[in-house]
């Protein structure tokens, strides 16, 4: 045990690549879209943040790490662009999920996205990915009852992702923090489940 920790703690650290162009451009690729703007939306970054890390050179290592996990695309390739750039095990190929970004309340963009079939529940027949607030959501767009737990709902035509708690009587409480409040079932039109998050620090 000990020889082990010893052989642990005196490793030699990985040396990353100076420069963040090519990561950028891998990441593009492994998600499917065809520009760095498409990248920014599913980032939720602007176009000067991107630029920036490009200019000076700054490594992506927060993206390239968040893409690997959404998108199970080998870090090796995306970090230094060695080996296979398809999923890292190609017996669980990636699926294609649209992502939908929520803003004023409203569906403002789409784009289509490989996500990691492992990463998919199988009991999810049809998953959509929504951006809202800084964070993605895997949602399930075939479940209609309302249970406790995260929802995609609609309430007076403005699209949001909150926290629903069922209640006797058909009665559902919405967390929206000091703006909560309570509800008749059939005010709210249930879009989907959410069925997973990633959040953006």
């Amino acid at each position: 045990m000990e020889r082990s920790m010893k052989d642990f703690t005196s490793r030699k650290a990985p040396t990353l690549p100076e420069g963040g162009k090519d990561p950028i451009e891998r990441i593009v690729q492994a998600y499917g879209f065809s520009s760095r703007q498409a990248l920014c939306r599913h980032l939720d970054v602007s176009q000067s943040t991107m630029a920036n890390r490009i200019m000076r050179g700054n490594f992506p290592a927060d993206w390239v790490l968040i893409c690997s996990m959404e998108t199970g695309t080998s870090l090796e390739w995306l970090t230094y662009g060695r080996g296979d750039s398809n999923i890292t095990n190609q017996d669980q190929p990636s699926t294609k999920i649209e992502l939908k970004k929520i803003t004023n309340g409203n569906f403002s963009s789409s784009d289509w996205v490989n996500y990691d079939a492992q990463l998919l529940p199988s009991d999810v027949k049809a998953p959509l990915l929504v951006h809202f607030e800084k964070q993605n959501y895997l949602v399930d767009m075939t479940a209609a009852e309302i249970t406790d737990g995260l929802w995609l709902i609609e309430i007076d035509k403005l699209i949001s992702v909150k926290e629903l708690y069922r209640f006797p009587g058909g009665r559902i409480r919405v967390e929206n923090g000091k703006a909560s409040f309570e509800c008749k079932a059939e005010d709210i039109r249930v879009l989907g489940k959410v069925v997973a998050r990633t959040e953006y620090l």
